[in-house]
């Protein structure tokens, strides 16, 4: 495996690196141009310094322009200057980013008359270059003295981040002071001075060349070949689809190798049956399992937890204590009939419809006939208050009839109250939650939420409406 991807890698790295040097070549642009006597002095020592000028033109300010206006370094005698032309070397890039700006010439840069524009546009380019070196070596020499160069920007960025002038507002007294110990302090470390010896090295070099004494016959006697075809500046519409063919299909293979990975069988998850064909469809009982588990998980004072074991023992709900505990609230035992308040007396009047005789007997017959007639009075209270309003309309009733009582007070109960028909709660519940999940429209919501704690991952939209959740509930 590993010799494959080494070799998989040589093949990429000699497809790159195959068409050097021959393609470094190709990317070479020699112009001829038209540059005062210092200039092209510089460029004859120092040929790579022309990326210093492109760079210097090319990044140019309004700030900078004021160099390029005076040009002082290099055009000190002004129009009287002495111009010569001489070839420049230069990549493609380069060439490109100074033909496709305009540019004003300054007024003491002489400039020939626009009839020969072979030579106007040899000068021209020479202008741009003459005016970039200018720029760059003033900003250079300025920024060597300050000492304050990329890196003095980088380090003021990096405190300013971690909050050294968090709440000050630049310009205040607080911040000019905070200000000058952090620049004492750069001033005094070492970044300072390599920076510092960085950025002058070439004006260093600059100033160095141009004491060399420089006279015009060394450019005037010899015989300088034409300029290089620049068409392909203009016509580089098929190289240019070429290279975006090539990187389509870098794209297109990318993609293909996302999608087989994406196709690889993955861990089965909670909910999910993963044997054969069935791995795709959902336990939904699992659902309702789980759902019934978290309910009857006790909570403390930091809130309810997931369940991690969905194993649980079955809640011990003591119904007789419960009874006792509602039959305390709403006054069936204890003697305090006076003391009660008469705004609940009236509210259990009107919301239970007890009969006198009935509560005469619950006193008489025992706890257990007690028990038994308030479950009775209580569930047909509860039915008819819930008769009055569209409740039964929420819920989906089981297909399956309820059985028929043998007891003559639950047959009478039934035709004079209309008792509802059972629930079947976990159908309910899922199909709830369904509907939820979908009317989150694949966003985050409380369903998704909710189930994605209890190790549930439902599918989409358009996977659910395949689905049944009857089928699928454990009843």
């Amino acid at each position: 495996m590993l010799q494959f991807a080494f070799g998989t890698l040589m093949l990429h790295l000699s497809r790159r690196i195959g068409e050097y040097p021959q393609r470094a070549y190709r990317n070479v642009h020699r112009a001829r141009v038209t540059l005062p006597l210092s200039v092209a002095w510089v460029l004859k020592h120092e040929p790579l310094f022309v990326s210093l000028a492109v760079e210097g033109f090319y990044d140019r300010d309004i700030d900078s322009m004021k160099y390029a206006a005076r040009m002082e370094r290099f055009l000190p005698k002004g129009k009287e200057e002495e111009m010569v032309e001489v070839v420049v070397r230069m990549s493609r890039a380069m060439y490109a980013q100074l033909v496709q700006q305009k540019f004003q010439s300054p007024r003491c840069f002489p400039m020939p008359e626009r009839s020969n524009m072979v030579k106007y546009m040899e000068a021209e380019l020479g202008l741009k270059i003459s005016c970039g070196l200018e720029m760059i070596y003033q900003l250079r020499k300025k920024q060597g003295i300050e000492g304050k160069g990329n890196s003095w920007a980088t380090f003021l960025e990096s405190l300013e981040r971690s909050g050294y002038f968090e709440g000050l507002l630049p310009g205040s007294k607080e911040y000019r002071r905070r200000l000058e110990n952090v620049d004492e302090y750069y001033r005094n470390s070492s970044l300072h001075s390599r920076e510092s010896e960085a950025i002058k090295a070439p004006v260093r070099r600059i100033d160095e060349i141009l004491a060399l004494p420089h006279p015009v016959n060394d450019f005037s006697s010899t015989e300088l070949p034409p300029s290089d075809d620049d068409s392909w500046l203009y016509s580089g519409g098929d190289e240019l689809d070429a290279v975006l063919e090539e990187r389509q299909k870098e794209m297109e293979l990318y993609d293909l190798k996302k999608k087989n990975k994406k196709k690889q069988p993955r861990a089965p998850n909670h909910g999910v049956s993963s044997s054969g064909k069935d791995s795709e469809k959902y336990d939904l009982g699992g659902i309702a399992e789980s759902m019934q588990a978290f309910v009857a998980k006790a909570s403390s004072f930091e809130g309810a937890e997931v369940p991690k074991n969905r194993n649980l023992k079955d809640v011990d709900f003591k119904v007789d204590e419960f009874m006792r505990a509602m039959e305390t609230v709403f006054g069936h035992q204890g003697s305090n009939e006076d003391d009660r308040d008469p705004d609940l007396q009236g509210g259990l009047s009107s919301d239970f419809d007890f009969d006198d005789s009935g509560d005469e007997s619950l006193h008489s017959d025992g706890m257990e006939d007690t028990d038994a007639d308030f479950m009775n009075s209580y569930t047909d209270a509860l039915n008819q208050e819930l008769k009055s309003t569209t409740l039964n309309k929420t819920f989906i009733r089981p297909h399956e009839q309820q059985p028929s009582t043998t007891n003559d007070e639950g047959i009478n109960r039934s035709e004079n109250i209309g008792e509802l028909s059972p629930l079947d709660v976990d159908f309910n519940l899922v199909k709830n939650l369904l509907d939820s999940y979908s009317s989150q429209e694949g966003m985050s919501g409380p369903a998704s939420n909710l189930l994605g704690l209890m190790g549930f991952k439902l599918p989409d939209n358009a996977t659910m409406r395949k689905s049944d959740p009857s089928s699928s509930i454990s009843r």
